[in-house]
């Protein structure tokens, strides 16, 4: 499994851009957004023109409505407090400022799973987990408590965020790769490779 990832385009077209190309030279399997994505003509020309799965949260500086345009796009997925299964692998979205959900839906169904009981190989939150790549300016930790300790509790293989642009980067969290695809800093897009073990690649 490979995931193109990045967070915190913020409306600007070259960022969009860079990520788009990524799709033809990396080859994913499935694109994540984790968040500040700016529901601008920008980035959903970029949604309309990606074809693969595309899974998107919301962040901080998102509006949560920005999902009902994101739903009209046939390959694009609103992953907020839902969960969506592609080749075996479970991802698990919770978006904006301050993560916290105790239920999910499956994609394409209408009953409700408590996330306790739902398969998470692959968070996407916009916020990192508290203390780890979420350091900001004079080392200052920003990250979300309900994050780590659902990581922590649950170890999915892979938690992507972004939000943190002092921060990007990869950590471990026990078992969980912890990968902070901000493009905030002048990144274009990171990439994660997913099978018996992880490799993470920032561009």
């Amino acid at each position: 499994m490979r995931i193109l990832a990045a967070a915190d385009f913020h409306g600007k077209a070259h960022r969009y851009q860079s990520f788009q190309a990524g799709i033809p030279a990396e080859q994913p399997d499935v694109a994540v957004l984790a968040g500040d994505v700016n529901g601008s003509p920008s980035f959903f020309s970029l949604l309309e023109t990606l074809d693969v799965p595309t899974l998107v949260v919301h962040g901080n500086m998102d509006s949560l409505a920005v999902g009902e345009r994101i739903h009209a796009i046939d390959s694009a997925i609103f992953l907020h407090n839902q969960v969506y299964w592609h080749d075996g692998f479970a991802f698990v979205g919770v978006g904006g400022a301050s993560p916290k959900t105790a239920e999910v839906t499956p994609v394409d169904d209408i009953t409700p799973q408590q996330l306790d009981e739902t398969a998470c190989d692959v968070l996407v939150t916009h916020v990192p987990p508290k203390g780890v790549k979420d350091a900001a300016m004079l080392g200052r930790h920003i990250g979300s408590d309900w994050v780590r300790q659902f990581i922590e509790k649950r170890q999915p293989r892979v938690a992507l965020c972004g939000h943190v642009h002092e921060d990007r980067g990869h950590a471990w969290l026990n078992e969980a790769m912890v990968v902070n695809c901000t493009i905030g800093k002048g990144g274009a897009y990171t990439v994660i490779d997913l099978d018996h073990d992880i490799s993470v690649r920032h561009e």
